[in-house]
């Protein structure tokens, strides 16, 4: 796709079926932009889309306690209000990639961003039913935007996928790291409404929304299927590797995120310290997710590469279960340089490893897909082996066993190779 012909391709080129159409829609597809003013703004509309994608959820995490309280919510129905969404991620993510074949990446990416505002405002609204309505309207509507932003920076910018995609994951992180840091101060600059912390992120979304319309002028519907794109991926050993990757990072992500600080606080340190851990694990996980695309692209031995980007992780694990309160915050800041590059190497690896933009997108709908119902089992198993045997240590030896698989899964991950090529 350029952008000097898809502005004027007409409706009846991307609608109709047939020969020329699909050969239009080929030949389009992955050829990026030819003007830096069409690559600036598309770049723009994708870092909206990242900014769009962790903020609104991670926003709910620090209000939690005030909205139980508030609407007097039982802890099940309030876990529902956190959990939906990861699990809306693992359930809707393979459905995704159909979506934007049908009606254009483009299209359906916008539609989703409307959702997310309709969504957002539901969770605003102060009634918990209403709420858990939003709750899976934007948890839908995430789980398309993450499969399908790995495709739309693979035809967009298929020469840099690396840095668009540091630059996307970068923008995500940010966007989460703000959010949990605003949410109380805007309840209280509100009068102790919390309704207006949630609802801001329906009104960011909606301007969004309208940013994302000019983004229509190069809708794109992708080609007639063909033989690559009929490979199935459930059957290929290199895309499970790269779905037990993704499944793995974004285990110890969710677990990270849901235990951290509960771990370090009952070995005897202070909750104060304890969050100031726990901001420490997410904020490094900011730069980490920046650079780590950059230098998996610049080792030529994909191998050393996945090897040198496990190292936080390989110091952070054996220091965080052994010696907890020795060194915590070279353990929280280097398990957030670690988790911060397996998530940014592992939407890399999405955008890279697929044939072409449509095998790029069914690979992300697989690889998000078990990624996140791993993410979702993650955090509920390891405080259930806590409760049974009364102590975290079974539970941290878990996180070995995790990392370990991890590490082998992202060596094969990590190859070269196109996945659903000839």
């Amino acid at each position: 796709m350029t952008d000097k012909t898809a502005p004027h391709t007409n409706s009846s080129e991307m609608t109709t079926p047939g020969k020329n159409a699909a050969s239009n829609a080929a030949s389009n597809a992955g050829r990026g932009f030819h003007h830096l003013g069409a690559h600036i703004g598309f770049l723009l509309a994708i870092l909206l889309l990242a900014a769009n994608m962790r903020g609104s959820i991670v926003g709910l995490g620090p209000l939690a306690e005030i909205i139980g309280t508030d609407l007097s919510l039982s802890g099940t129905q309030l876990g529902l209000l956190t959990t939906l969404p990861v699990l809306s991620f693992g359930v809707l993510s393979m459905f995704a990639p159909r979506l934007g074949q049908k009606f254009g990446l483009e299209a359906t990416l916008l539609t989703m961003l409307l959702f997310i505002a309709i969504g957002q405002g539901l969770r605003a609204s102060g009634a918990y039913d209403i709420m858990v309505v939003g709750t899976i309207i934007l948890g839908a509507a995430i789980a398309v935007l993450n499969v399908l932003t790995p495709s739309l920076v693979r035809r967009s910018f298929p020469t840099h996928v690396a840095l668009v995609t540091a630059l996307y994951t970068f923008t995500m992180s940010s966007g989460a790291t703000i959010a949990a840091f605003v949410s109380i101060p805007i309840r209280n600059a509100a009068d102790g409404d919390w309704r207006w912390s949630l609802g801001v992120w329906a009104v960011f979304a909606a301007i969004a929304f309208v940013c994302w319309l000019p983004m229509l002028r190069y809708r794109h519907v992708g080609a007639a299927p063909t033989p690559v794109a009929r490979i199935s991926l459930w059957k290929n050993v290199e895309a499970w590797s790269l779905a037990l990757f993704f499944g793995c990072q974004s285990l110890m992500f969710y677990t990270g995120t849901a235990w951290v600080a509960k771990v370090f606080i009952d070995h005897g340190i202070s909750e104060a310290e304890a969050a100031t851990l726990l901001t420490l694990f997410n904020v490094f996980g900011i730069p980490a997710a920046f650079g780590a695309p950059l230098i998996y692209s610049r080792i030529a031995n994909k191998k050393l590469a996945m090897l040198v980007l496990h190292i936080p992780l390989i110091i952070a694990i054996p220091g965080f279960v052994f010696a907890t309160t020795e060194l915590p915050y070279v353990w929280a800041v280097c398990m957030g340089l670690g988790q911060g590059s397996m998530i940014s190497i592992a939407l890399t690896l999405v955008g890279m490893r697929g044939a072409d933009p449509q095998t790029s997108a069914r690979l992300s709908g697989m690889a998000q897909s078990v990624g996140y119902l791993f993410a979702a089992i993650g955090p509920v198993l390891f405080g259930a082996l806590h409760d049974l045997l009364g102590d975290w240590q079974v539970a941290l030896y878990f996180l070995f066993v995790v990392v370990a698989v991890q590490l082998c899964a992202a060596m094969r991950a990590g190859s070269s190779a196109k996945i659903g090529a000839d």
